[in-house]
């Protein structure tokens, strides 16, 4: 959203590039993290709110949920693994690494005996 914002210039010519009205509040609450008054939850940016702005702005579907280093990537299926992964925590990271690590290099169980692999 920050590159849509930085592009445009402001959040009301965003707002007003998606045919809301300028003073539209929603953006700069997602953008702020701003708590939901009542609720004690951030506003945040639902799938419904990203599908509508790429729809609105002739975007790709799922560009919303791309970080924008990865625009150089041609291959739909990494760009997927690298967005989900930046969803994870830390510690979460660390172990889609391990995994993918042994997928990508399993362990050497010696040779083959006839019987295996």
């Amino acid at each position: 959203m920050k590159m849509l914002i930085a592009e445009r210039g402001s959040i009301a010519a965003l707002n007003a590039a998606l045919g809301w009205e300028a003073t539209n509040a929603r953006l700069s609450q997602i953008q702020n993290g701003s708590i939901r008054s009542g609720r004690g939850t951030k506003y945040e940016m639902g799938d419904q709110t990203a599908r509508d702005i790429e729809e609105r702005l002739s975007l790709p579907t799922g560009w919303m949920d791309t970080p924008p280093e990865l625009d150089a990537v041609d291959d739909p299926s990494l760009k997927q693994f690298i967005a989900l992964a930046a969803k994870l925590t830390p510690a979460d990271r660390a172990k889609a690494a391990r995994l993918l690590s042994a997928l990508v290099e399993p362990p050497d169980h010696g040779p083959a005996n006839g019987t295996t692999g």
